[in-house]
């Protein structure tokens, strides 16, 4: 089948899980890639328009309870972001600009249900901003109910990776039936989701076609993140090798075919640097301008970021202007406002 027909059949309702695999697999060759990003990124001109939308994230909310601790991560947190710098944070952050959070960091199979509605109650004390949370199949139904009367904007539970085998190495306190169970409660109670495929841990092309497949039967799915695997010394994977963004990038226009309404991301593994291959594959409108964790010492600025001290030991972390900078190369503008999810 010729490229361009193949193109039109994945763009089409329902096309058989065969022309996406296959469709990825052609992407290799950068002939090919360039008229899939091409296709792709008029879907997402014509569905979420052409200007971009700032986020922020705040990490190390709550404790890694899994036992053993994921095999590939060195980010696992120990204890809980406190109340009193998690208001002054979000301050910070909407002094800013912007006006869409997500709250992540640490995962407890038994449930976090009154920690983040605890959390989330802080917040909305002194804000309006909107809030989604992640923190892995951490919530029962009762808590997604009691998060969606909060306000909060959607619940995420990143699958990371299909392939069950793969899923017990890199994560093997970790539950992929709880994260998927995860979804199917928030699409049962009306709440959006959010998750993520982490790219690059082993898993097939075919692998990654039967995650986006997978996925496709969740109409409150408004948001799915691409992360691009890295490796950490230290780690039993530190010498497995990066991810290509090349891998990302096709994965995320082949997404962006079956899923034309979704906003695609960048997560973890990606840095600014990413963000013109992945617009120009289709990628979303949202962009994350500015992080906050809780790190022992001064943060050291990087090129390109801004650090602003919130508390002795917690800083925001800005990349605005570096982005933006990347941005306007695109010819995009980037807003404050987030988009109203479905």
């Amino acid at each position: 089948m010729d490229f361009s027909e193949l193109i039109a059949q994945v763009t089409r309702p329902d096309p058989p899980k065969e022309l996406a695999l296959q469709l990825l697999q052609r992407s290799r060759e950068p002939a090919l890639a360039l008229q899939l990003f091409a296709a792709a990124s008029k879907i997402r001109d014509e569905t979420m328009g052409k200007t971009l939308w700032w986020s922020a994230g705040i990490s190390s909310m709550m404790p890694c309870r899994v036992e053993p601790l994921c095999t590939y991560c060195t980010y696992f947190t120990v204890k809980s972001f406190p109340l009193d710098e998690l208001v002054a944070s979000v301050k910070a952050i909407e002094d800013l600009g912007i006006r869409h959070l997500h709250l992540s960091g640490g995962t407890d199979l038994a449930g976090y249900d009154n920690e983040l509605c605890e959390a989330v109650n802080a917040i909305r004390d002194v804000s309006s901003i909107e809030i989604e949370i992640n923190l892995g199949p951490s919530l029962t139904r009762n808590g997604v109910r009691r998060l969606k009367q909060l306000g909060v904007a959607s619940i995420t539970s990143s699958l990371e990776t299909f392939n069950p085998e793969i899923f017990a190495k890199a994560k093997p306190g970790d539950s992929l039936d709880a994260r998927k169970a995860l979804i199917e409660m928030c699409q049962d109670e009306g709440m959006p989701v959010r998750s993520m495929i982490l790219v690059g841990l082993g898993e097939s092309e075919a692998d990654r076609i039967d995650h986006l497949y997978w996925l496709l039967q969740f109409p409150r799915l408004y948001h799915l993140r691409f992360s691009r695997f890295m490796p950490y010394r230290g780690t039993s994977w530190e010498d497995h090798p990066r991810c290509s963004p090349w891998e990302v990038a096709r994965l995320v226009a082949v997404a962006r075919l079956l899923m034309p309404h979704v906003d695609l991301g960048l997560a973890a593994g990606n840095s600014p640097d990413d963000i013109p291959l992945w617009y120009a594959a289709g990628g979303g409108n949202q962009v994350l301008g500015a992080s906050v964790s809780m790190r022992q010492g001064r943060v050291k600025a990087q090129p390109g970021e801004t650090v602003i001290p919130v508390t002795d030991r917690v800083s925001l972390v800005s990349r605005m202007g570096h982005i933006e900078q990347f941005v306007r190369g695109l010819g995009r503008d980037i807003g404050s406002a987030a988009p109203q999810l479905r």
